[in-house]
């Protein structure tokens, strides 16, 4: 990774959590990151200083967190300042992987924290770090987890692989409770009603999905079978389908950096995040076909950019790297698809763009 990426992160550096006036998350170093991993870092700092225009400086710290009190802070979306410091602190005093080792098993429970932004975040930072270790890019990890720390949100219960259906099978099986519904509010909102008003039938469906003798096989089901609900659902939630995707191929990129035997842990604890995300915003159960069109690698990639979003960047990398390891035309097609949605509505009004499921306000 060229030293363009760390000059986007100095661009980037000092940004608080979300896109000003809106509640959308900072994309701004995942995305970047992702550019450079796409082949196109002769681009990133320029698109890192226009997307730095949308976004407010970090607030200053209020309250220390301690390794005492840390326990107190989880959760607490005002204190990510706070978290950030504790980081930094932490990282100064331990290498980046020993941080990354203790804080691991304390995040995973809470995957979907910010929509799984933080760990997302911490996958690409991660994925930074192994190319160079600079300063920029261990305070971008601290970051990361901060961000993870202070959005902290469990689903409830525990996810145990423990029945006998493939992954992506066990996708297929998922309901999806509120199909044909208005879903009402972000998100981490929705997810919350389906869970009060289906919890039990949820655990169940979540269970059924076996342990599995490869995570590296199961990740390449999941995201294949996340691939086709999106397609099969774009026309309505296509902004929070694509994370099923996306959130997949990020925990590929943490399994180097986990100790032995958390992989399936951590692999759960997605897998439970996926299958929340088909449950609450899944309209249409995928079709059975293998007839998706190729399309050429390369135009993803330049249509993708030519957007200038940064859901788009990620999702044609995350989309494209998981094609080269399991070489299912559907990766291709969903990447294109978003991309191509985007430049439809270039002109359309916000609510336009909000009945489309493009984006959050």
């Amino acid at each position: 990774m060229s030293n363009a990426f760390d000059e986007a992160l100095e661009r980037l550096r000092g940004t608080g959590t979300e896109v000003a006036g809106g509640v959308a998350p900072n994309h701004g170093p995942m995305a970047a990151e992702a550019l450079v991993a796409l082949g196109r870092a002769d681009i990133v700092v320029e698109w890192a200083d226009r997307y730095r225009r949308n976004l407010n400086a970090m607030p200053p710290p209020t309250s220390p967190i301690t390794v005492e009190t840390w326990r107190e802070g989880l959760g607490v979306i005002d204190r990510f300042a706070d978290w950030v410091a504790f980081f930094r602190a932490q990282l100064i005093e331990t290498p980046w992987r020993g941080v990354f080792r203790e804080w691991i098993g304390r995040l995973l429970p809470a995957t979907p924290s910010a929509g799984a932004h933080g760990l997302i975040r911490t996958a690409h930072a991660l994925r930074a770090l192994t190319h160079a270790e600079t300063p920029l890019r261990v305070e971008e990890l601290g970051v990361a987890l901060a961000y993870w720390a202070a959005y902290y949100r469990k689903l409830p219960g525990t996810p145990h692989l423990a029945g006998t259906l493939d992954l992506g099978d066990a996708l297929d099986q998922v309901p999806l409770f509120l199909s044909g519904q208005v879903r009402p509010g972000m998100p981490r909102e929705v997810y919350l009603l389906v869970m009060q008003a289906h919890g039990r039938e949820f655990s169940a469906a979540v269970d059924s999905a076996a342990e599995p003798d490869s995570v590296d096989d199961a990740l390449s089901s999941l995201t294949e079978a996340g691939a086709r609900l999106y397609l099969a659902n774009a026309s309505r939630q296509p902004l929070v389908l694509l994370h099923t995707v996306t959130v997949s191929a990020a925990l590929r990129l943490l399994l180097p950096h986990l100790a032995a035997g958390l992989d399936k842990t951590a692999l759960a604890y997605v897998w439970q995040n996926v299958a929340a995300t088909a449950a609450a915003y899944g309209d249409e159960k995928p079709p059975e076909r293998d007839d998706w069109p190729l399309h050429e690698e390369s135009a993803i990639i330049e249509r993708s950019i030519a957007t200038d979003d940064p859901h788009a960047l990620k999702f044609a990398e995350a989309c494209l790297r998981e094609y080269r390891l399991n070489p299912q035309p559907v990766y291709l097609a969903a990447a294109e698809d978003w991309a191509s949605r985007l430049h439809r509505a270039r002109d359309w009004s916000d609510a336009e763009r909000d009945a489309a499921g493009l984006e959050f306000r």
